[in-house]
């Protein structure tokens, strides 16, 4: 299958990994946040608590997690190359390319890429942040993002991303005026599931909004 493009021009930020935690530098040079450190910051005391739960009471939670995020670099880059219709060169272990094998199915349903690993930013929003994938999604504009998880999912479980996802439907419409009204988000798990999580922006904004003003509320404290 071949790929077509609709590729915009317009002037990315830039990302910068070197300070700790990720920012970005918008054309104009302000620095911002990336959406992901924002979430995670201000995420609830209840969800942090789990996390750390999961840490302490799990045996090898750091190689886990290491290998969970090389499984996922691995993957997303399979995807990367194969939107693009062009071989892959990277070497990558087994599990990576059975989730791509599997989310490869779902990525048949895009007609058109406007842009894969794209580095946008708001101004309004005050974040930035890259998006997996923008193109049109069984007929929709669309933000699309994968995951690989060690176990099946619920769309309950995923908040973050799409609260994720819809900062970058912000971003993508400040930048280029075009709305996008779909968010998908394709899962592979470990045990074998393949799912499909499809949901609007417009639901998960108001919460988006309250992530993002609580974060900069505690930034000013620090101060």
């Amino acid at each position: 299958m071949q790929f077509r493009f609709n590729i915009h021009h317009f002037e990315r930020a830039v990302r910068d990994d070197s300070g700790g935690y990720r920012v970005y530098t918008t054309p104009k040079g302000q620095v911002y946040p990336s959406i992901t450190t924002v979430l995670s910051k201000t995420k609830t005391e209840s969800d942090k608590k789990h996390l750390q739960d999961w840490i302490d009471n799990t045996p090898h939670s750091e190689y886990i997690s290491s290998e969970a995020r090389d499984i996922g670099t691995q993957t997303h880059q399979l995807i990367e190359d194969y939107l693009h219709n062009r071989p892959s060169s990277i070497k990558v272990d087994l599990l990576s390319i059975a989730h791509f094998e599997r989310i490869k199915v779902f990525l048949h349903k895009i007609t058109e890429v406007h842009g894969t690993e794209e580095m946008l930013y708001s101004d309004k929003l005050k974040l930035a942040g890259t998006a997996d994938c923008i193109g049109m999604y069984d007929g929709n504009l669309s933000i699309i993002d994968y995951k690989t998880k060690r176990s099946d999912q619920r769309e309950s479980y995923l908040t973050d991303y799409f609260l994720q996802s819809t900062a970058y439907s912000i971003m993508w419409e400040e930048m280029t005026g075009d709305p996008i009204h779909q968010i998908v988000i394709l899962v592979s798990s470990r045990k074998g599931q393949l799912k499909e999580f499809i949901v609007n922006p417009d639901d998960y904004k108001d919460e988006l909004l309250c992530r993002v003003k609580s974060y900069y509320e505690m930034d000013n404290c620090k101060s």
